[in-house]
């Protein structure tokens, strides 16, 4: 129950183990259905007690501890995976406070460059080297900005990617679960 599930074998969705488990139970039932058919044949009921009782008293202990290590491990993993999505909301809202901060500073900038362009052409002093020269140095800045962005969105998709493997995790598990 240790080894991993190898990712060839990967579930289509984390749904499917809930039908895993549905399974499990109608594989229960029918066993159940068996023990009361057999009843009824006092001979057979024996042949097989005596034949098979310590078979399946170990795979019903094996059939526990295995409910018990998947319900650890499903909390284990949704806890992670909560974790995660607390973590990339945190990102995503950051992400969106720096664009807004970003807009903000692009409109300042353009507030103020209109500002020197105006006083430039009072004082007539305004020149084509200094338009260029001004764009040269906004357009750096905010490539600079633009930078940073990039950065950050960067890592919102390291987040993404580390979600997927949290998912494909799960999706081994429930593979597991349909052997």
């Amino acid at each position: 129950m240790d080894e991993s599930i190898p990712l060839d074998k990967k579930c289509q969705s984390s749904i499917e183990f809930f039908k895993v488990k549905t399974y499990v139970n109608t594989i229960i039932n029918g066993v159940e259905l068996c023990k009361e058919k057999i009843a009824i044949d006092p001979f057979i009921q024996s042949t097989i007690e005596s034949n098979f009782s310590p078979v399946i008293s170990r795979i019903n202990a094996g059939l526990d501890q295995f409910h018990r290590c998947l319900t650890e491990e499903m909390v284990a993993d949704l806890r992670y995976f909560n974790s995660l999505e607390i973590e990339v909301d945190s990102l995503r809202s950051q992400l969106e406070t720096q664009k807004t901060q970003f807009l903000n500073e692009i409109d300042r900038l353009s507030r103020e460059y209109y500002y020197a362009d105006h006083m430039n052409a009072i004082l007539g002093v305004y020149t084509k080297l200094d338009k260029v020269t001004n764009l040269q140095c906004d357009y750096l800045e905010l490539l600079e900005k633009c930078e940073g962005l990039q950065t950050e969105l960067s890592k919102s998709k390291m987040m993404s990617k580390s979600f997927e493997s949290v998912q494909k995790h799960s999706i081994n598990l429930e593979l597991e679960l349909q052997q």
